[in-house]
């Protein structure tokens, strides 16, 4: 069972991104997903299997991950881990088609490239998710905490954010959509977020680890502020909480043929969370 250092961390998260028109290698198969690899580092799977909404650590094997990133079994797979904050863990993904998307955890230099900017902008988006504006000394000051205070012997605030545990890889109407699993309402992990710059974040509060997705070269470090029930949950009350983008709402605008709208919110997206 993963053990949350923050009791209400962990999260999921969730992917806008069209693939485009580039030419990909033709490939078919019965499902939206055709073969998932994962290389290096560490990686560790979740899923219920005999008691309903309980979910336990299963052997850590391509089967049992495709079980549930193609099989629609109930659980999620964790990429990295806080206790090995350098190792990098990498998902490939192979859709029907031959699309190919590759997920990843995050290292250190992912948050602190272009002068700390994706810390810069997951600590402003989780601040404005629950109505703070942070001003700029108090910015840097999350900042700094998130990146050099230690919450338990050699683990610091940013390795809690940066091993997302994937639950659903989708391709839908060219766009990838990546749910995450982690802590509905984790506002105590807001709060040893914030308590560099003495905000505090209400009960109800979201927040999802982030996950670096790569597709056609490009790649972008997506997160969300905004969670549904999952139906399940290990029994130190993890990964109760699915982050999914784009909102339902979207996806039926999409199916209704407005893919420029979701274009537009793709690079708006870019300009919030980062490019790499």
């Amino acid at each position: 069972m993963k053990l949350k250092l923050i009791a209400t961390l962990f999260t999921s998260i969730a992917l806008l991104a069209p693939i485009g028109v580039q030419a990909f290698s033709f490939s078919t198969c019965t499902t939206n997903i055709c073969d998932i690899s994962i290389a290096g580092g560490s990686y560790k799977v979740f899923e219920v299997t005999t008691t309903p909404g309980l979910l336990v650590p299963v052997t850590s094997d391509l089967a049992n991950v495709k079980d549930i990133l193609i099989n629609n079994m109930q659980g999620n797979v964790q990429l990295g881990t806080p206790s090995a904050p350098g190792v990098l863990t990498t998902m490939e993904v192979t859709f029907n088609g031959g699309a190919v998307a590759t997920l990843s955890n995050l290292l250190l230099a992912d948050w602190t490239n272009n002068s700390n900017a994706l810390v810069h902008s997951y600590i402003t988006a989780a601040g404005n998710s629950v109505g703070i504006t942070l001003t700029a000394p108090q910015l840097l000051a999350a900042t700094n905490y998130f990146l050099t205070h230690q919450v338990a012997p050699g683990i610091n605030v940013w390795q809690l954010v940066s091993d997302p545990s994937i639950a659903t890889i989708n391709l839908v109407n060219g766009q990838i959509i990546v749910g995450q699993d982690g802590i509905l309402h984790p506002y105590n992990y807001l709060n040893t977020l914030f308590a560099g710059s003495g905000a505090i974040a209400p009960p109800n509060a979201q927040a999802s680890e982030a996950v670096k997705v790569t597709i056609n070269g490009n790649s972008q470090y997506v997160y969300s502020f905004s969670a549904t029930p999952t139906g399940y949950a290990t029994a130190d009350g993890s990964y109760n909480g699915r982050y999914q983008v784009p909102e339902p709402a979207t996806l039926l605008m999409l199916g209704l043929g407005f893919i420029g709208l979701a274009y537009r919110h793709r690079h708006n997206k870019r300009d919030q969370v980062i490019m790499a």
